[in-house]
C-alpha cells in the first residue's frame, strides 16, 4: 500500500531519490488516521516516526505557570510533512502532542523496522539520517528567526535592537566591521529583521 505514496515520499526525502525510496517502503507501514488520533503524545518515550502525507494536524505542549498546567495551542499544518524524526534518533522523551484534525494518510516507521533498515540497508539509513536532519535545521532556523523577529520588532535602532535581544537571549553585543570582515565571506548579508 505505502507504493501509492511513492511520489509524496520523493519529495519528502529528496535526498533518497527514487531509488532509496523504493528501498524504504517495505519498511513503512500504513495508518489511516481518523479526525482526532493522536500521533504522538508529550512526555512518550515512544520511538515511531511518522511520514504525514494528508491531512491537518495541530500540535499542543503542557506546561506550567506559577505550577498551574497550561496546555496551549502552538501550531496547526497540513501534510505533507515529517513527524517524530527526533525520537527515532534518540531517546528523548516526545516534545509536544500532535493529533489528526482530519482524516490523514500516514506512513510509519517503527523503531524496530528503522533499526532493520539501518542493518540491511545501511547507505537508505545514512540518507535518511541526513533527511531528518534538514527537517529538524529547518525548524531550529524557522524557530531562531521567529524569535529574533519577534524580539527585534519594535526596535528603533540597530543599538536598541541589539540591547534588546540581548535582555533576552544573553549577552550579545556589535563587532567592528573589521572583525566582520574576517568572520563572514563578503558576499554574506544574514537575516534581515526589519522594525516597524
Amino acid at each position: 500500500m505505502a507504493e501509492a505514496y511513492k511520489s509524496q515520499l520523493v519529495k519528502l526525502l529528496p535526498q533518497l531519490g527514487s531509488a532509496g525510496v523504493d528501498a524504504l517502503i517495505p519498511f513503512l507501514a500504513e495508518l489511516n488516521a481518523e479526525k482526532g488520533h493522536v500521533l504522538v503524545k508529550q512526555g512518550d518515550r515512544d520511538e515511531d516516526m511518522y511520514f504525514l502525507i494528508t491531512g491537518v494536524f495541530s500540535v499542543f505542549e503542557k506546561i506550567q505557570i506559577n505550577r498551574s498546567d497550561v496546555v496551549l495551542h502552538v501550531a496547526t499544518f497540513p501534510g505533507p510533512g515529517i513527524l517524530g524524526e527526533v525520537s527515532i534518533m534518540t531517546d528523548a522523551e516526545r516534545t509536544a502532542t500532535v493529533i489528526a484534525m482530519e482524516r490523514a494518510d500516514c506512513l510509519v516507521l517503527t523503531k524496530a523496522k528503522f533499526d532493520a533498515l539501518v542493518k540491511s540497508k545501511p547507505t537508505v539509513a545514512v540518507e535518511l539520517l541526513k533527511s531528518f536532519g534538514a527537517v529538524m535545521y529547518g525548524r531550529q532556523t524557522a524557530f531562531q528567526n521567529k524569535v529574533r523577529g519577534n524580539i527585534l520588532r519594535d526596535s528603533k535602532s540597530i543599538e536598541g535592537g541589539v540591547h534588546k535581544l540581548g535582555r533576552y537571549t544573553g549577552k550579545v553585543s556589535r563587532t567592528s566591521p573589521q572583525l566582520a570582515k574576517k568572520l563572514f565571506s563578503e558576499d554574506f548579508k544574514g537575516v534581515n529583521y526589519d522594525s516597524t
